[in-house]
């Protein structure tokens, strides 16, 4: 009876840490459901990916297969394949946001880094190595092919472009591990509050997709911070010079410059607190 219990508890242990890996820390995401909001929200399986190679190995023999097979593949980037191949683990879970709330309270958007975590002494767990992204709107502002392994610190601080995300709506992190054959998918989505676009594109933008953010609005006034509404002024038309007559000497009106719109503020500083979690009614 004392084996078949402590084999009952070391399984229920092994268990839990099967599925706890992990959060978005920053921007702060709000939670759906009550339950474990570490644990990834999808599963692929390498043997239906189409993705040629061996995943039965190490995380870092696997990660170097999926990286080549990613690169072989129809797929532009990791967000395209997971919502693709994706099949959510729960039906709580969306493949858009997992079990992150995508309208949630807007959160600042971060300074320098957006920020992975797994309790306080862990970013990424170390053996899940993988790809990660961040995407904000419609936009990637930033992708490596080995997370785990490339941001070992604890929280995980991913150095995305702040300035390709001005003028978004919203800030997903992607991440997937490949140390087993089964991939696992983690998805958290975070609302931002708004910002103004100053036209600036990402170096980490995906060919035949836009690089800068679908809600921006490029040349409007940013807005004022701790405020909701954004105050837009468009700036004033050159004025078209006149046409000139036939007559012996013309005189020619210069048009003038067009006023260039203002330097868009920065963003507010970060919250570095948990994810929130909302109760979920049934």
């Amino acid at each position: 009876m004392k084996t078949t219990f402590t084999s009952f508890v070391v399984a229920t242990t092994l268990a839990v840490s099967v599925h706890g890996h992990g959060y978005m820390l920053v921007p702060k995401c709000e939670n759906t459901f009550i339950g474990d909001t570490t644990q990834f929200m999808a599963t692929i399986e390498a043997s239906s990916s189409g993705f040629s190679g061996s995943f039965s190995g190490s995380p870092s023999d696997n990660t170097a297969a999926f990286t080549k097979g990613l690169a072989a593949s129809k797929y532009k980037s990791l967000k395209e394949m997971i919502n693709d191949l994706g099949k959510v683990t729960s039906s709580d879970f969306t493949m858009e946001c997992g079990y992150t709330n995508p309208d949630e309270t807007p959160q600042p958007l971060p300074e320098t880094y957006v920020e992975w975590a797994h309790g306080s002494g862990e970013g990424f767990t170390p053996s899940h190595e993988g790809p990660c992204e961040v995407w904000c709107d419609d936009v990637r502002v930033f992708q490596d092919d080995n997370c785990a392994a490339n941001y070992p610190t604890a929280p995980a601080k991913v150095p995305y472009d702040h300035d390709a995300c001005l003028g978004a709506n919203r800030l997903t992190f992607y991440w997937l591990a490949l140390h087993s054959s089964t991939w696992q998918v983690y998805t958290n989505c975070a609302a931002l509050e708004k910002t103004t676009s100053t036209g600036a594109t990402s170096k980490y933008a995906v060919d035949g997709s836009s690089s800068t953010p679908a809600g921006s609005t490029a040349g409007s006034v940013a807005t004022t911070e701790g405020s909701d509404d954004t105050t837009t002024t468009d700036a004033p038309a050159a004025t078209k010079a006149p046409t000139t007559t036939e007559a012996p000497t013309t005189q020619t009106t210069t048009a003038p410059v067009t006023t260039e719109a203002p330097i868009t503020t920065t963003a507010p500083s970060v919250d570095t607190g948990k994810c929130n979690i909302r109760r979920r009614r049934h």
